[in-house]
């Protein structure tokens, strides 16, 4: 979202630049034009300039909350169920597969987001908008009366899909009913809104928890969404929009599908394979060709099959959209990495309560804002971006690198200090993979190669978490097996491996093995997303300095 506050507040003055350069020479030809025609002219004018300051002064401030209370909470949802996880997953006895909560979610995000402009297309932005509020308010409430784990990961993907269209969505409707001049103004706040949600998340999830049960962390957000409902119904007035069903067969749902069942079966190897199967087993092997094939349908299918393909990826033969999709599909896989992976190290390791363990990762959420505040600032001045990748790098590996070394009696004011650091370095890269992206295509392809950064984001974040969980699992089972011998010893192990409060219900010396056994997993998570900070970084310098242009048109 930082890249697109830098976008729009250099659009806005350009367009008005554009449009005084245009108008000049008729200035001089005032004479001969015909009065009556100017006088019309004008009458349009005030009664456009009249209909905006009427939205401006009336409905705009209420519209903007009603579409900014959903992103609000689809940022809010995100750290809550990031700080809760360990808890949801040990009240089902499902921590081994703890993924599939945060997973389910993002794998409907992936699927959808890029679809939800088309649709709103064919629509009508109100009616879709509408249809994805009740469709995240409707999942949010299931998540919270969910009887079982697998009724919770089912609600979490229900909630996915109207969360992906509520971040697209609210930047669509908002350029439809926003004159430019607000527009940049109205967007920063949105970006405060979504950091305040994304920041306060775990404390706000954690207080609630604490006081009423997870499950409120959940079922307080349907009044909040039905308020969003309403507000939006009688305040956005927009066109109404003729329904023109053809267009229908324009969208990729055959991509959109068998990229959804790539992630799925890839998500079903991870969890499954050295947990609940040995990784050389036919379960795991038919899940991973499943995978596969899914993999290259989609391959074909988006070469050669979609008119319109949900990620067009011929564009990828450009080395800077190549190096900049590639580059945002590693740092997602970093990002929720650590983001869940910080949260279970506290809950697990530190045995902190649910709102110490949210406010630890406020930090994270800082740095992201400062490291988008700090390139938006450079790039405006100095009109390049190369070096910032450079700072991106050295920050994302460093702080990554940092976070390997934490122990079991690492002061909780030096870990969070550290988070900041990679937190940084997310933030430059959120704002520098997409600034390049734009600048690297021609300007008729920047809206179709900006969806395939939300393609490679959406499946970035969903396979970081579902690697990281298979990385976690995988080590903690194995340490496990390891000290803890004798009788009863799996009976022990599976009861810890299966939940995190099960650990407060040991003896002193066990407890102790359990507690570095976590420790030894989530350090080895870290070191994943480490190295995948390299392999970040070497896509990272594969995007080129292009030149940054004063004028939309180029």
């Amino acid at each position: 979202m930082a890249g697109d506050d830098i976008l729009t507040e250099t659009a806005g003055p350009l367009v008005a630049s554009d449009t005084i350069e245009e108008a000049a020479p008729l200035l001089g030809e005032a004479e001969t034009v015909d009065k009556n025609q100017i006088e019309i002219e004008q009458a349009e004018f005030e009664a456009e300039q009249a209909e905006e300051e009427e939205l401006s002064s009336r409905a705009l401030v209420t519209v903007f909350v009603s579409l900014y209370v959903g992103i609000f909470l689809a940022a809010l949802d995100g750290t809550i169920v990031a700080t809760l996880l360990a808890h949801i997953a040990s009240e089902f006895n499902e921590l081994r597969s703890v993924s599939w909560i945060a997973t389910g979610y993002m794998i409907s995000v992936a699927a959808v987001q890029p679809i939800y402009g088309k649709i709103s297309d064919i629509y009508g932005r109100k009616a879709v908008l509408i249809a994805c509020n009740i469709t995240f308010g409707v999942g949010s409430v299931l998540c919270g009366l969910a009887p079982s784990f697998w009724f919770l990961v089912g609600a979490r993907i229900l909630t996915g899909i109207g969360g992906g269209g509520l971040t697209s969505l609210t930047a669509i409707t908002l350029s439809d009913i926003v004159p430019l001049r607000q527009r940049g103004v109205l967007q920063g706040i949105g970006n405060i809104l979504w950091g305040c949600g994304a920041a306060f998340g775990g404390v706000v999830g954690g207080i609630i928890t604490e006081a009423f049960g997870w499950r409120w962390a959940f079922l307080s957000q349907g009044p909040i969404i039905a308020l969003s409902i309403v507000t939006i119904t009688f305040n956005l007035h927009l066109p109404v929009k003729e329904v023109d069903g053809s267009k229908l067969k324009r969208i990729d749902f055959l991509g959109s599908f068998t990229l959804v069942m790539a992630l799925v079966s890839f998500l079903l190897t991870a969890s499954i394979g050295g947990v609940y199967f040995p990784w050389f087993s036919i379960p795991v092997f038919m899940s991973l060709l499943i995978s596969i094939l899914f993999f290259v349908g989609f391959l074909f299918v988006e070469l050669r099959v979609a008119k319109e393909p949900i990620i067009p990826l011929h564009l990828l033969k450009d080395p800077t959209v190549f190096g900049s999709s590639f580059t945002s599909w590693f740092m997602n896989m970093i990002y929720y990495a650590q983001l869940y992976y910080i949260a279970i190290y506290f809950t697990s390791v530190r045995h902190v309560s649910p709102t110490k363990s949210g406010s630890s990762l406020i930090p994270h959420f800082l740095g992201d804002s400062v490291g988008a505040l700090v390139v938006g600032y450079y790039m405006r001045a100095t009109g390049r971006y190369f070096p910032m990748i450079v700072l991106a790098a050295v920050s994302l590996f460093l702080g990554s690198l940092a976070l390997c070394f934490v122990g079991t009696e690492t002061p909780r004011w030096l870990i969070m200090g550290t988070i900041f650091i990679p937190g940084f370095g997310f933030g430059l890269y959120l704002t520098l993979t997409l600034i390049a992206l734009v600048a690297a295509v021609p300007r008729e392809f920047q809206a179709v190669s900006t969806s395939i950064q939300y393609g490679f984001k959406g499946t970035g974040s969903t396979l970081g978490v579902s690697l990281s969980t298979a990385v976690f699992q995988n080590v903690l089972a194995s340490k496990l097996y390891a000290r803890i011998t004798g009788p009863g010893s799996e009976e022990i192990i599976s009861q810890v491996l299966g939940s995190v409060d099960q650990i407060g219900h040991l003896s002193p010396e066990l407890q102790e093995i359990v507690t570095v056994s976590y420790l030894d997993a989530v350090k080895a998570v870290f070191m994943l997303a480490t190295v995948l900070c390299v392999m970040c970084a070497g896509t990272g310098f594969m995007m080129k300095e292009h030149k940054l242009h004063n004028t939309v048109r180029r």
